[in-house]
């Protein structure tokens, strides 16, 4: 670790923007098992972990269509509605049994609470699962705000999303970092102004290091570390 890690992002940075799932999360399973009984409801087969992770990022209507069209059905927008609430309903009931914070996210979102950074979530998950997992994992506090895929009219890529957190924070956008990991997470920080830091685990098809980010990490708690040399850059 760099020793002067701490100070030099703390003059560069005072609010730090998560993405939620793949990022400071594996909710995958939790994710799977939903999606799975709304399939069952409709005679189709189970999706994967693996599939979960890759159907991810979007919002549920997404994951929903993609999991539907893995099994050869497409869904007009009524039906698709419809599975997706289906699908709310069943992850609502218990999104937290098998998700699970990556290693060192607990240590580096406490490490930043003593710094006086403000720490945010800016997730294409509906919010009201997002704060029940982030409370259930004792994220949040220190994190404390959420903005959800139904909080405000925008969600990612629109770089809106993370503005909308940003102003609701009090955070000024010139010194605040997204963390992400996927091209949505990377594009909305760029179209808001803030650098991009992805993490090289998380849920998407193309490797982070070819989504154009700012910095790549391999371990979460290589990000202080990350946060201080995009400081002097």
């Amino acid at each position: 670790m760099h020793p002067n890690a701490d100070n030099l992002l703390a003059t560069r940075f005072d609010t730090v923007i998560y993405d939620l799932d793949g990022t400071l999360i594996d909710s995958a399973r939790d994710m799977g098992v939903a999606v799975s009984r709304v399939l069952a409801d409709h005679g189709l087969p189970p999706i994967s972990d693996h599939d979960a992770r890759i159907f991810m990022g979007q919002g549920s209507k997404v994951t929903i269509g993609k999991a539907f069209a893995k099994n050869g059905r497409t869904l007009d927008d009524v039906a698709l509605s419809a599975a997706t609430r289906e699908f709310v309903r069943y992850y609502e009931a218990d999104p937290v049994s098998h998700t699970t914070a990556f290693d060192g996210v607990a240590d580096v979102v406490a490490r930043f609470a003593r710094l006086g950074l403000k720490q945010g979530v800016c997730t294409n998950k509906f919010e009201r699962p997002a704060r029940t997992i982030l409370g259930h994992l004792k994220l949040m506090p220190p994190i404390s705000d959420v903005a959800g895929a139904d909080t405000f009219p925008v969600r990612k890529p629109d770089p809106k999303h993370i503005l909308m957190l940003l102003a609701r924070m009090g955070a000024d956008p010139g010194r605040a970092v997204m963390i992400g990991d996927s091209i949505h997470d990377a594009e909305a920080a760029h179209g808001a102004g803030i650098p991009a830091v992805l993490v090289s685990w998380g849920y998407t098809v193309k490797p982070a290091s070819e989504l154009g980010a700012d910095a790549v990490i391999d371990r979460f708690d290589a990000l202080p570390d990350a946060l201080g040399r995009l400081a002097v850059r």
